[in-house]
């Protein structure tokens, strides 16, 4: 039985936990009643009521059904109990939505370098419309499409002053709470290539995933590039800054996050072309022998393009589709033929 929605919402109200409504994208959240959520009862709400997919669903103990079985688990009612409720309602539930419901947090800054300039504040840029660092960097946004990538943080960042990422681009890594607790930095001057790395980390800072909290419950996969600006154009994309040739190296904090915000989700890796960067071979096959799922580049554009990246810029795409990345998504023995064949283009 379909429950009309706004039944659902009041029901969601009275039996969840802390209850809100995300307008931004038009989902109800609360702390799960059926699961309790443990020790982050009172912190986190990961129970979901989607109504457009009609489905209630917790990322904590995975229950996942229509909002009719949820409700018969949550309140204990039978069938007759319910439809006598249903028959008796009547739909009120915009005051409780309005006082309940909670606007989307602002991104904390405090943990960005001194003195940094968010490249997406027009105010900022007119000031600094002709600082050759800030020129420098706006060519790059937009010469490889930072600026409209269907995944992109809410901002970019630059300081000219930062001790150790002074004139360097800065990309956040916004954790589930919408804050900034980690930066990447990265070059912009040509000269800085000879003398610094092009990627650098905020000092004494534990990694983090980059672009978790834009991690959709819609879709039940998400996909983990190595680099943050390849994780721009795939969406549920987040990155991890960096893996070893052994696979999988994950920080505390990032294992924590995988283990808990994205527990329930499919997990695909996603390498630059093992056609033509040998470490990202290597990596893919550690992780296939890991029981991993890994995205294959097709010989065709994998002999031509290096990452998602570049395959974007050639494209010109702000978004590489979830079905294309499917048809090269590949696990166990089949992935590892596969890249038994890659070897031998490599000579390894």
């Amino acid at each position: 039985m379909r429950l009309p929605e706004d039944f659902v919402v009041l029901k969601f109200y009275e039996v969840g936990h802390r209850p809100f409504f995300n307008k931004f994208n038009n989902v109800y959240q609360c702390a799960c009643p059926i699961c309790r959520e443990g020790g982050s009862f009172n912190t986190k709400r990961r129970c979901y009521y989607i109504p457009k997919n009609d489905n209630i669903f917790c990322h904590n103990c995975g229950w996942s059904s229509k909002p009719y079985r949820w409700l018969k688990e949550v309140t204990g009612n039978s069938d007759t109990e319910i439809i006598s409720e249903l028959r008796d309602f009547t739909p009120d539930v915009d005051s409780l939505i309005a006082e309940t419901s909670e606007e989307k947090p602002v991104i904390k800054v405090s943990t960005l370098p001194s003195d940094s300039i968010n490249l997406s504040d027009k105010t900022q840029q007119d000031f600094y419309s002709k600082n050759p660092i800030v020129l420098a960097c706006n060519y790059i946004i937009k010469s490889r499409r930072l600026d409209t990538a269907c995944n992109r943080p809410d901002n970019l960042y630059v300081s000219l002053t930062d001790k150790v990422h002074k004139n360097r681009l800065t990309i956040p890594f916004v954790n589930e709470r919408n804050e900034i607790e980690f930066y990447q930095t990265r070059t912009v001057k040509t000269s800085d290539l000879k003398t610094k790395p092009k990627y650098l980390g905020r000092v004494g800072a534990e990694k983090t995933l980059f672009n978790i909290n834009k991690v959709s419950s819609d879709h039940d996969k998400v996909y983990i590039f190595e680099g943050p600006i390849d994780a721009f154009f795939v969406r549920n994309s987040v990155a991890v800054a960096g893996i070893t040739e052994r696979g999988r190296s994950f920080t505390a904090r990032q294992q924590e996050q995988l283990d808990s915000t994205l527990k329930w989700y499919d997990k695909v890796w996603m390498l630059d072309s093992q056609w033509g960067d040998r470490a990202s071979m290597i990596k893919s096959e550690a992780l296939l022998k890991q029981g991993e799922t890994v995205f294959i580049w097709p010989e065709t554009l994998g002999k031509k393009f290096k990452d998602f990246n570049d395959l974007a810029i050639a494209a010109n795409k702000d978004e590489i589709s979830w079905d294309w990345i499917q048809k090269n998504t590949f696990r166990d023995l089949e992935g590892i033929v596969m890249m038994s064949e890659i070897k031998k283009f490599n000579n390894y």
